[in-house]
């Protein structure tokens, strides 16, 4: 009972935790182009893909901490094993964090006249802020490293308690900072670096409490690190597929768009993440969830909580996505406040949520392989579909830029999705394709039918009011949500039943 209600405790701090940072992001980052300007917000967005792709310098090597940490939970000799292996980590992560300030800072210029498209920042302000850029991606990777160890300890109160200090002082403070103090980008990346110093200085505190090394001067050890190779190896293969199929899109328009644009562009490119993000949550709880039904050999209760999980999702992701793609221009104004951005989003935005939304629900076609225990047919997916989606990505950009990748986003994974959880039901679990199908066709169906009944409604309430017309977007989505969820049977006839019962 105690480790139910702990799993059950880990989980509701993950969700409140990735709840907050998620929130705070999306609510603060509108208001960075309202104070500095569409040119300085797009060389934030350049930062985020920057960093995504460097992120891929951890080699695997944090996820692979987490693990071997977990594996040692309860062994006497945890404190030994796990503070020589965070040493050894560290050591191959000073060669990596010192490559990547070196290639920001000498690649600044060339990046700041050849590739960003400035027209109102000057080629000065561009070179410090890249190289500013690399500092702070060096600091995230011990952070993340530093994060690893802890989460293998499995202190997840203290982890959601930093996380949520850490991103209410990098939003907020940056806020304080471009509304008060200065609108700069320079210092604006002067201070993402203060924050970077900050956080990793304080989940190194933690990992060096609860993983103490023998000695500061403990060197790398071999013996431990060889044989998590293997597993980082393969992390950072998945890495690398997945980070081409979401960020190809934004390297390739950093360089074709005016930068202005891009800012704009990264408007919609955060609306979208967050739309793939909302499903992870639940994610970190329904795997372990559906690996420990299969291992019991209660391969019926695992299909019917993956079909449950899928319905779930759907039932919110699909209406949500939807509003976004009916009203991208409303949504984006009532959001930022900006009528630039809101026009240039107006064409791109409902190409993106739809495509996001889809690629989100997808995932759960990987969930049931990772409950199988069965990868190969993930891996062969993740490959085909980089190799397509590369190519495919640079001619629509090239034809028609931004247009050209939002409509290629959203074509490659409406394909993907009509033809691929079909192959992976096929091979693992044939009875479930046709509940599964029957679930997407109804929830789509009756999600226009809500869009159609709430559009009067909307009308209604929204005006040129930013307040206004948030309110009548957020009633057009809670009108279609109900729609949606009361088509599904079950659900009709369990309220019935409450409101028929009769009183005691």
């Amino acid at each position: 009972m105690q480790t139910k209600r702990s799993v059950i405790r880990n989980t509701a701090l993950s969700y409140a935790g990735q709840a907050y940072t998620l929130l705070i992001g999306i609510l603060i980052m509108p208001f960075y182009l309202g104070h500095m300007g569409a040119e300085a917000y797009g060389l934030i967005g350049f930062f985020s893909v920057v960093q995504a792709w460097l992120q891929l310098l951890d080699a695997g090597l944090s996820p692979s901490l987490v693990r071997a940490v977990a594996h040692q939970q309860g062994s006497d000799r945890l404190d030994r094993y796990s503070g020589r292996l965070l040493r050894s980590f560290e050591i191959i992560f000073l060669p990596l964090a010192a490559l990547c300030c070196i290639a920001m800072y000498v690649g600044s210029q060339w990046i700041a006249v050849h590739w960003l498209n400035a027209k109102e920042l000057s080629t000065q302000t561009l070179v410090e802020c890249i190289g500013l850029m690399g500092i702070v991606i060096a600091l995230r990777l011990y952070s993340t490293l530093y994060k690893s160890g802890i989460q293998g300890l499995e202190q997840h109160a203290w982890l959601n308690i930093a996380n949520v200090l850490i991103a209410t002082l990098r939003y907020f403070g940056g806020l304080v900072l471009v509304s008060s103090i200065s609108n700069d980008p320079e210092t604006f990346f002067q201070f993402q670096v203060l924050v970077g110093v900050v956080e990793t200085g304080l989940f190194a505190a933690r990992a060096y409490q609860q993983m103490p090394t023998p000695s500061w001067l403990t060197g790398f050890d071999w013996h431990l690190v060889k044989p998590i190779i293997p597993f980082a190896v393969s992390m950072s293969g998945t890495a690398v597929l997945w980070i081409v199929l979401t960020q190809i899109d934004k390297v390739l328009l950093s360089e074709l768009l005016p930068l202005n644009e891009y800012g704009y562009f990264s408007l919609v490119a955060l609306i979208t993440t967050g739309i793939m993000m909302l499903s992870n949550p639940l994610a970190q709880t329904l795997l372990p969830r559906l690996t420990v039904l299969m291992a019991e050999g209660r391969r019926d209760e695992m299909h019917t909580l993956f079909l449950a999980a899928n319905r779930f999702v759907c039932t919110f992701m699909f209406p949500l996505a939807a509003l976004i793609a009916l009203h991208p221009h409303d949504m984006v104004f009532a959001w930022s406040g900006d009528e630039s951005a809101a026009a240039w989003s107006r064409s791109i935005l409902p190409w993106y949520s739809l495509g996001s939304a889809i690629m989100a629900v997808s995932a759960f076609q990987f969930y049931l392989q990772y409950a199988y225990g069965q990868m190969r047919l993930h891996v062969w997916y993740s490959v085909v579909s980089a190799l397509i989606t590369v190519p495919v990505m640079f001619l629509a950009i090239r034809e028609s830029g931004a247009l050209g990748a939002a409509l290629a986003w959203f074509v490659l994974r409406a394909v993907s999705f009509a033809i691929w959880p079909m192959i992976v039901h096929q091979r693992l679990a044939p009875g479930i394709h046709g509940q599964w199908l029957r679930d997407i066709l109804r929830i789509c169906v009756m999600t226009a039918v809500g869009l159609a009944i709430s559009e009067p409604v909307m009308r209604l309430i929204a005006n040129e009011n930013r307040f206004n017309l948030f309110m009548g977007l957020a009633v057009s989505g809670l009108i279609t949500l109900m729609v949606v969820a009361a088509s599904y049977k079950p659900l009709v006839t369990k309220i019935s039943v409450l409101f028929s019962k009769a009183s005691t």
